[in-house]
């Protein structure tokens, strides 16, 4: 899951996920009534749509806490379509076996709670899949025809030339992290599918300079050029050095020089 694709599990859309999965199963049991989850829900000190009121208020906490730590997840960790996926499928788990805590406490232990959790982890799963896919669905289209409508146009890309002049990489400011200078080379380090990738050129950063800068590039020392648009955070290592720390996982410490700290510190 990229950086733009984290914003389904935050702001409008975690809440919407929150409403949408209970809503969606209390509509459900209440209109179709399922035999299997009728039978549980009917009872003779509560009847069946009190108790589908409740199950729902337990889906709609279940699922706004678990919504809410995925959040505070996703800050600090880029999360994976298979990691999202892995979530949801817990989170219909974690709601079902709350709900079915509920009902056997409500039956006053006459049906085992295994036996309870098994038919309402079906039906929980079954009911709940639909807004989970429509969901995401509509996110998938939605950040499709944001990349069509984003496309970079031909001034926006940089090309990269080696010190033969001869042209080596073409590639979108946006997809760029950071570049690092080594002797003879430089190191461009960039995003490609969500994923953190590495080329490196024969050229030199002096080489390279003017072409970085006017695509927004910022030098902050004098072998790092870096994208400020993922800075996460400016701070101060254990060692005393100045560094800043990319929105991005497994991304180095990137140094920043006393010279360009001021300059950082405002882009930021």
């Amino acid at each position: 899951m990229s950086a733009d694709k984290n914003k389904i599990i935050g702001g409008a859309s975690a809440i919407i996920h929150s409403l949408a999965v209970p809503l969606f199963f209390l509509f459900f049991i209440i209109f179709y009534k399922p035999h299997a989850i009728y039978g549980l829900l009917d009872m003779e000190h509560a009847g069946f749509t009190f108790n589908a009121t409740i199950l729902f208020c337990i889906i709609l906490l279940s699922t706004a806490i678990t919504r809410s730590i995925l959040y505070l997840i996703g800050r600090y960790k880029n999360i994976s379509t298979q990691l999202y996926s892995a979530w949801c499928l817990a989170e219909m788990i974690v709601s079902a076996l709350f709900s079915s805590l509920y009902v056997t406490l409500m039956l006053n232990g006459s049906i085992s709670f295994f036996e309870v959790a098994g038919s309402i982890i079906i039906m929980v799963m079954s009911t709940a899949i639909y807004p989970y896919a429509f969901i995401w669905f509509k996110y998938e289209i939605y950040e499709k025809n944001q990349e069509i409508h984003e496309t970079p146009d031909e001034n926006s890309l940089i090309r990269f030339y080696d010190e033969y002049k001869k042209l080596r990489l073409v590639m979108a400011r946006e997809a760029i992290l950071f570049i690092k200078s080594e002797e003879n080379y430089v190191n461009i380090y960039y995003l490609d599918k969500g994923k953190n990738k590495k080329f490196t050129l024969r050229s030199s950063m002096k080489a390279l300079e003017d072409t970085l800068a006017k695509h927004g590039l910022v030098r902050c020392h004098r072998s790092y050029f870096i994208n400020p648009a993922y800075i996460k955070i400016v701070h101060r290592n254990s060692a005393g050095m100045i560094v800043a720390e990319l929105n991005q996982p497994d991304c180095d410490s990137i140094p920043i020089s006393r010279k360009y700290q001021d300059i950082i510190t405002r882009l930021i």
